[in-house]
């Protein structure tokens, strides 16, 4: 018998003695233990069984949409209120602060994904957002690692966590930012470029993936992985000459975000919530790549992290988030 079925055997023999608390574990561990084809094969069963689900209403939903895209364009949908508006104005705040300081310490970084979908859209917050969203060019956000205990103190009740990105919060409450690094690649910016690009993602795919809130490997392995199987040896192209880059393994691998580094540089402001951030030139080219017509209505409205719903809809976060904008806020 092949030595990983040996110890998938083992790890499934265990269930009879394992409890819900460790079952987050136990699913890890089965999925670093799948060869490749299989964790793909169980996924495209789970997304066919979600759709065959979802089928039976899409029609209608579809009307739906349709009547509020002719009747009421997203763009003029009230914000949020109630617990979901507070927590992003404390989640407003956290930005502010976080564009404050990369500024004093000379980071670049830019509204990425939902935040800036928000910003070119609704001016702030997509009305049922609940985090927020931006990237860094890796050279930065490996400044911004060792900068953490400086820039945002545990002391002063900031936590941060990094593994396939940085997510920085504060304690006591669902505040949440996740910092993506981009990569520079050793090609110029070219179809066939970036269709090299990609397949050599896809084939790092079968080696690294994220589940369970954790990487297969550190960020260390996962860099001299890219160096081997993406960049082949060879030094980034100097960014004077127009280099594709690409989000980083393995968000990249779900995001697919692959685009010439004049996409995003040089920066320019947006507004969001009333303040000015760092966002790409190239800002409503680089949405509809991402999620094509994002003027129209998305399949889901609602909460995309369960945690926060959770938290918003049960637990009193109020006092702690008032405090923190209190704090924080200029």
């Amino acid at each position: 018998m092949p030595a990983h079925l040996v110890r998938l055997t083992t790890v499934l023999f265990s269930l009879s003695h394992i409890n819900m608390k460790s079952f987050s574990a136990l699913k890890f561990r089965i999925a670093c233990i799948l060869p490749f084809f299989l964790r793909n094969l169980i996924k495209k069963q789970l997304k066919r069984r979600r759709q065959k689900k979802n089928n039976s209403i899409e029609a209608k939903l579809e009307d739906i949409r349709n009547i509020l895209t002719f009747n009421m364009p997203i763009n003029q949908i009230p914000q949020s209120t109630g617990k979901l508006r507070l927590l992003q104005q404390g989640n407003t705040v956290l930005l502010a602060l976080f564009s404050q300081r990369c500024k004093e310490q000379g980071l670049n970084y830019w509204l990425d994904f939902g935040t800036l979908l928000g910003a070119v859209r609704h001016h702030g917050f997509v009305p049922w957002d609940d985090d927020l969203d931006v990237s860094m060019m890796r050279r930065d956000y490996e400044k911004l690692i060792n900068l953490l205990p400086v820039m945002f103190p545990k002391e002063e009740g900031f936590t941060w966590r990094y593994h396939a990105f940085i997510q920085l919060g504060f304690e006591g409450t669902p505040l949440n930012l996740d910092i993506t690094p981009y990569h520079l690649y050793y090609k110029q910016a070219s179809p066939e470029a970036e269709y090299e690009l990609r397949t050599s993602l896809l084939e790092l795919s079968k080696k690294v993936f994220f589940t369970q809130g954790r990487m297969n490997c550190t960020d260390e392995e996962l860099q001299l992985k890219m160096q081997k199987h993406i960049l082949k040896g060879n030094p980034a192209l100097p960014t004077s000459e127009n280099p594709l880059i690409f989000l980083s393994p393995p968000a990249a691998l779900t995001k697919h975000m692959i685009m010439p580094y004049s996409r995003i540089f040089p920066l320019r402001e947006v507004i969001f919530e009333g303040i000015p951030f760092s966002a790409p030139r190239e800002a409503r080219q680089f949405l509809s790549s991402f999620y094509g017509d994002y003027m129209s209505y998305p399949p889901k409205v609602g909460f995309w992290h369960k945690t926060v719903e959770d938290m918003v809809k049960h637990l009193p976060f109020e006092d702690a988030v008032n405090s923190f904008i209190d704090k924080f806020s200029q």
